[in-house]
Protein backbone atom coordinates (compact mmCIF):
# COMPACT_ATOMS: atom_id res chain seq x y z
CA UNK A 1 0.00 0.00 0.00
CA UNK A 2 1.51 3.09 -1.34
CA UNK A 3 0.70 6.34 0.60
CA UNK A 4 0.00 9.88 -0.95
CA UNK A 5 1.28 12.66 0.75
CA UNK A 6 -1.25 13.52 2.35
CA UNK A 7 -1.74 10.11 3.87
CA UNK A 8 1.92 10.25 5.44
CA UNK A 9 1.14 13.93 7.26
CA UNK A 10 -1.59 11.86 9.02
CA UNK A 11 0.54 8.70 9.47
CA UNK A 12 2.80 10.75 11.00
CA UNK A 13 0.86 13.84 12.69
CA UNK A 14 -0.54 10.11 14.77
CA UNK A 15 2.48 8.87 15.50
CA UNK A 16 3.28 12.10 17.11
CA UNK A 17 0.03 12.25 18.58
CA UNK A 18 -0.54 9.13 20.14
CA UNK A 19 3.27 7.64 20.76
CA UNK A 20 4.80 11.26 21.71
CA UNK A 21 1.64 13.59 23.51
CA UNK A 22 -0.52 10.97 24.20
CA UNK A 23 2.93 8.85 25.52
CA UNK A 24 0.80 5.19 24.03
CA UNK A 25 3.93 2.87 23.98
CA UNK A 26 1.80 0.40 22.71
CA UNK A 27 1.11 2.67 19.68
CA UNK A 28 4.61 1.49 18.25
CA UNK A 29 3.49 -1.43 17.36
CA UNK A 30 0.52 -0.12 15.19
CA UNK A 31 2.82 2.25 13.42
CA UNK A 32 5.91 0.63 13.07
CA UNK A 33 7.07 -2.62 10.88
CA UNK A 34 7.68 -5.27 12.99
CA UNK A 35 11.32 -5.16 11.12
CA UNK A 36 11.40 -1.38 11.80
CA UNK A 37 15.12 -0.21 12.50
CA UNK A 38 15.70 3.19 13.88
CA UNK A 39 18.57 4.78 13.44
CA UNK A 40 20.48 8.15 14.77
CA UNK A 41 23.42 9.74 15.11
CA UNK A 42 25.45 6.59 15.93
CA UNK A 43 26.50 5.35 12.59
CA UNK A 44 25.92 1.23 12.40
CA UNK A 45 23.85 1.48 15.49
CA UNK A 46 20.12 1.41 14.49
CA UNK A 47 17.43 0.11 17.41
CA UNK A 48 14.93 -2.82 16.66
CA UNK A 49 11.16 -1.87 17.08
CA UNK A 50 11.59 -3.18 20.82
CA UNK A 51 14.78 -1.17 21.71
CA UNK A 52 13.02 1.40 20.32
CA UNK A 53 10.23 1.27 22.72
CA UNK A 54 12.46 1.03 25.68
CA UNK A 55 14.63 4.59 24.19
CA UNK A 56 10.87 6.24 24.13
CA UNK A 57 9.85 4.83 27.69
CA UNK A 58 13.58 6.62 28.90
CA UNK A 59 12.54 9.41 27.35
CA UNK A 60 9.32 10.26 28.38
CA UNK A 61 10.61 9.70 31.85
CA UNK A 62 12.05 12.69 31.95
CA UNK A 63 10.21 14.87 29.80
CA UNK A 64 6.48 15.01 28.18
CA UNK A 65 6.27 16.76 24.72
CA UNK A 66 3.17 18.67 24.79
CA UNK A 67 2.31 19.90 21.67
CA UNK A 68 4.19 19.45 18.16
CA UNK A 69 4.54 20.63 14.59
CA UNK A 70 5.14 19.13 11.25
CA UNK A 71 7.16 22.26 9.33
CA UNK A 72 8.56 20.32 6.54
CA UNK A 73 7.32 16.93 4.64
CA UNK A 74 8.95 16.16 1.44
CA UNK A 75 7.98 13.26 -0.36
CA UNK A 76 10.71 11.37 -2.13
CA UNK A 77 8.85 9.00 -3.56
CA UNK A 78 8.86 5.28 -3.46
CA UNK A 79 7.41 5.50 0.55
CA UNK A 80 10.46 7.72 0.97
CA UNK A 81 9.77 10.89 2.88
CA UNK A 82 11.41 13.52 4.95
CA UNK A 83 10.04 15.69 7.87
CA UNK A 84 11.17 18.62 10.38
CA UNK A 85 9.24 19.03 12.88
CA UNK A 86 9.23 21.08 16.07
CA UNK A 87 7.90 19.53 19.86
CA UNK A 88 7.10 21.47 22.76
CA UNK A 89 9.12 19.65 25.64
CA UNK A 90 8.18 20.08 29.49
CA UNK A 91 11.04 18.40 32.26
CA UNK A 92 8.92 16.12 34.34
CA UNK A 93 11.40 17.41 37.52
CA UNK A 94 11.93 21.43 37.26
CA UNK A 95 8.69 22.11 34.91
CA UNK A 96 10.85 24.22 32.37
CA UNK A 97 9.93 24.01 28.94
CA UNK A 98 11.81 23.93 25.62
CA UNK A 99 11.23 23.15 22.03
CA UNK A 100 12.78 20.53 20.51
CA UNK A 101 14.03 20.20 16.77
CA UNK A 102 13.99 17.51 14.71
CA UNK A 103 14.73 15.86 11.15
CA UNK A 104 13.15 12.60 10.23
CA UNK A 105 13.90 10.31 7.19
CA UNK A 106 11.09 7.76 7.13
CA UNK A 107 10.64 5.06 4.32
CA UNK A 108 7.17 3.32 4.55
CA UNK A 109 5.88 0.17 3.23
CA UNK A 110 2.06 -1.30 4.31
CA UNK A 111 0.94 1.68 5.81
CA UNK A 112 4.15 1.46 8.29
CA UNK A 113 7.28 2.93 9.66
CA UNK A 114 9.64 0.40 8.34
CA UNK A 115 13.16 2.66 8.51
CA UNK A 116 13.80 5.88 10.00
CA UNK A 117 16.35 7.93 10.40
CA UNK A 118 16.66 10.72 13.31
CA UNK A 119 18.70 14.06 14.39
CA UNK A 120 17.07 15.92 17.06
CA UNK A 121 18.42 18.56 19.20
CA UNK A 122 19.47 16.56 22.13
CA UNK A 123 21.68 18.89 23.71
CA UNK A 124 17.91 21.29 24.36
CA UNK A 125 16.70 18.10 25.44
CA UNK A 126 19.45 17.76 28.49
CA UNK A 127 19.38 21.51 28.85
CA UNK A 128 15.47 21.06 29.62
CA UNK A 129 15.87 17.98 31.77
CA UNK A 130 18.42 19.84 33.73
CA UNK A 131 20.86 17.25 33.08
CA UNK A 132 23.41 19.25 31.44
CA UNK A 133 23.55 23.47 32.66
CA UNK A 134 21.52 26.31 30.64
CA UNK A 135 23.47 27.40 27.19
CA UNK A 136 25.16 24.40 26.92
CA UNK A 137 25.83 24.69 23.60
CA UNK A 138 27.51 28.56 23.72
CA UNK A 139 29.52 26.92 26.83
CA UNK A 140 30.99 24.41 24.45
CA UNK A 141 31.69 26.82 21.71
CA UNK A 142 33.78 28.71 24.03
CA UNK A 143 36.22 25.87 25.35
CA UNK A 144 34.73 26.02 28.99
CA UNK A 145 34.82 22.82 30.49
CA UNK A 146 31.50 21.81 32.39
CA UNK A 147 33.73 20.79 35.67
Amino acid sequence: MNLNPQQTHNLIDDVMTEIWVNEDLDAIDTYFHPDAQFHGRIQGAALTRSEFRDWVAQFQSMASIEGFRRTVTVDGGNGRFAHVIEADLKSLTSKKTGVLMGMFFDRIEEGQVIESYANADLLNYFETVGALPENSGLIMLTGTKFS
